[in-house]
């Protein structure tokens, strides 16, 4: 947890470049009111991602029939977060919705990208 903690640390600015520009591009649509949902998608993501990292630190220390439950409950914990936060956005508004789901997807990709960024410059 502490290595894929690290690796966004170290990265915050990609993190910052990817939340700037969405966040101007619903400025200058005039959807303003819909800034905070860049943040809502950013913390579900950062969220996300750190159950992700304990989840596989826990299996990772466990025998290999309980490391298979720790991965299905965790996958299902995190499933039911993104769905629950999602589904309260849907009942606020359909552009929160959208905006917080979209935000959510480049984030996570984001994401994924820094991590493949940092496990090549460890194999260099």
């Amino acid at each position: 947890m502490r290595q894929v903690l690290s690796v966004f640390i170290q990265n915050w600015k990609i993190f910052l470049a990817v939340a700037a520009v969405l966040s101007l591009q619903l400025i200058s649509a005039g959807q303003l009111k819909l800034c905070g949902a860049v943040l809502i998608g950013a913390l579900l993501n950062f969220f996300y991602f750190l159950s992700t990292a304990a989840r596989l630190e826990a299996a990772a220390n466990a025998p290999a029939p309980q490391a298979k439950k720790i991965m299905l409950i965790g996958l299902l914990l995190r499933l039911g977060m993104v769905f629950a936060i999602l589904a309260v956005a849907v009942h606020i508004s359909t552009e929160l919705f959208l905006a917080t789901a979209i935000c959510f997807g480049v984030f996570y990709l984001a994401s994924l990208f820094i991590l493949a960024r940092s496990e090549l410059k460890r194999k260099f």
